[in-house]
């Protein structure tokens, strides 16, 4: 039997972050929209790794046709976020703990080339966006909202990435974003308090605006040494148990989009 989203999810938030799930693109199809949604959806516990993903009740809740959505979860597929698998449908990647290390592991040492960059640069530009996504992530603490604290934590990253002004970096975690969502979805707020990871992003800001490489990438190691030790299974089987076996999927897991491009 395949597993449904939880029930009782707020839809109107469903994809409130999904604009900041992976760093713009020059423009924004109805195809990078609808995967955005979906990880975002993700990211939030509205899906969970293991369920099904329908495309036509995608589709319905986006209010677009199937054929972008179809074309979204290719691309998905294509990124490990989504795993096709014949007479079975589409499914949000599996998780466990070994793969999970190991991608934390990688995240560890693409942030620590990230910043190393950013000093190099000149971090001016991305201190901005630094800076504005740690503030987002005060608000959301103290408004105790999840999908902006991912949101903003997201950010907090991706402008790390940017401003590194290496594309291949940024590509590489384009591609990668997707998968951490999932995986941060699912624990977080359980593994530190925010607070903490509030003054870790302000320590790696502070190293990069005094231009101290080495301790900035210090920083960075420090404030994700913890993401490989994360029992991310422990962690799904507790979400799945939230669900109650008579939970049904929502009128509207998704809602539709507001704008048709990138900002």
């Amino acid at each position: 039997m395949s597993r449904t989203p939880t029930a009782g999810i707020q839809p109107e938030r469903a994809v409130q972050a999904d604009a900041s799930l992976s760093l713009r693109k020059p423009s924004r199809t109805l195809v990078d929209q609808a995967a955005d949604s979906i990880v975002a959806a993700a990211a939030r516990g509205a899906f969970l790794p293991g369920d099904r993903l329908v495309e036509a009740e995608i589709a319905r809740d986006l209010g677009i046709s199937r054929v972008p959505v179809r074309e979204a979860l290719r691309l998905l597929e294509s990124q490990g976020i989504v795993v096709s698998t014949p007479y079975k449908g589409v499914r949000l990647m599996a998780v466990t703990n070994d793969a999970a290390g190991g991608f934390a592991r990688m995240r560890i040492a693409l942030e620590a080339l990230a910043v190393r960059e950013c000093v190099e640069r000149g971090p001016a530009a991305g201190i901005v966006g630094m800076r504005a996504a740690n503030g987002a992530l005060r608000i959301a603490a103290r408004r105790r909202d999840r999908s902006s604290l991912i949101m903003a934590d997201h950010d907090f990253h991706a402008a790390l990435f940017q401003s590194s002004g290496n594309p291949a970096l940024i590509n590489v975690w384009r591609g990668l974003s997707g998968q951490m969502a999932v995986l941060w979805g699912l624990v977080y707020g359980n593994v530190v308090p925010t607070a903490i990871l509030i003054e870790e992003h302000q320590a790696v800001l502070e190293a990069i605006e005094r231009r101290d490489a080495d301790r900035a990438a210090a920083a960075v190691a420090s404030h994700l040494e913890r993401l490989p030790g994360i029992d991310y299974e422990s962690a799904l089987q507790a979400r799945l148990a939230e669900r109650s076996p008579e939970a049904r999927r929502p009128e509207q897991v998704l809602r539709p989009q507001r704008a048709t491009r990138r900002r």
